[in-house]
């Protein structure tokens, strides 16, 4: 049999995503402008079945996990990273008072916009969703060199993608 002729490689253009970020309660979603990397991971818990003298085992799949892990860069506004680690901006400012601090009860949703190009006339391709975000683990790097960097991730109860109604086919 003979190899099939592939199509030629298309190089495609740089690609946009934006990650939003929406508390309980709040009634828009917030653009998270400072993320770096966003990304969620998914595994099934399993369970293993086997016969008394069978060296065979079967492996079934079954609860879902999902968990995501995200980098944002940390500059000389921290408003994004204490969204993040579950405080809010007061609605008059900062008053030099708040203790921003990772709390891993606050529960957030994100949705992560994913765009053909970078300019404004960009089409929208899929929307990615991450339901009832808790932290578990949150780190932050001081190093002499580069951009401060803040690591958080944690686990999800749900994640899933919604293609925008027209494409492929």
């Amino acid at each position: 049999m003979a190899r099939p002729t592939l199509p030629d490689l298309e190089v495609r253009q740089q690609y946009l995503s934006l990650v939003y970020q929406k508390k309980p309660g709040e009634a828009d979603w917030t653009l998270i402008s400072q993320a770096r990397t966003f990304s969620p991971d998914q595994n099934a818990d399993t369970q293993n079945y086997s016969r008394i003298g069978d060296k065979n085992q079967l492996q079934v799949p079954g609860v879902v996990n999902t968990t995501v892990e995200f980098e944002l860069y940390v500059d000389d506004d921290i408003e994004q990273l204490a969204r993040v680690l579950g405080f809010v901006i007061p609605p008059g400012g900062w008053t030099g008072s708040e203790i921003i601090e990772f709390d891993p009860t606050a529960v957030a949703d994100y949705k992560i916009e994913n765009y053909d190009g970078i300019t404004a006339g960009a089409n929208l391709l899929w929307t990615e969703y991450i339901n009832q975000f808790k932290g578990t683990r949150f780190g932050m790097a001081l190093e002499s060199e580069g951009v401060r960097v803040a690591n958080v991730s944690g686990t999800a109860a749900a994640y899933y993608i919604i293609p925008e109604a027209g494409l492929g086919g």
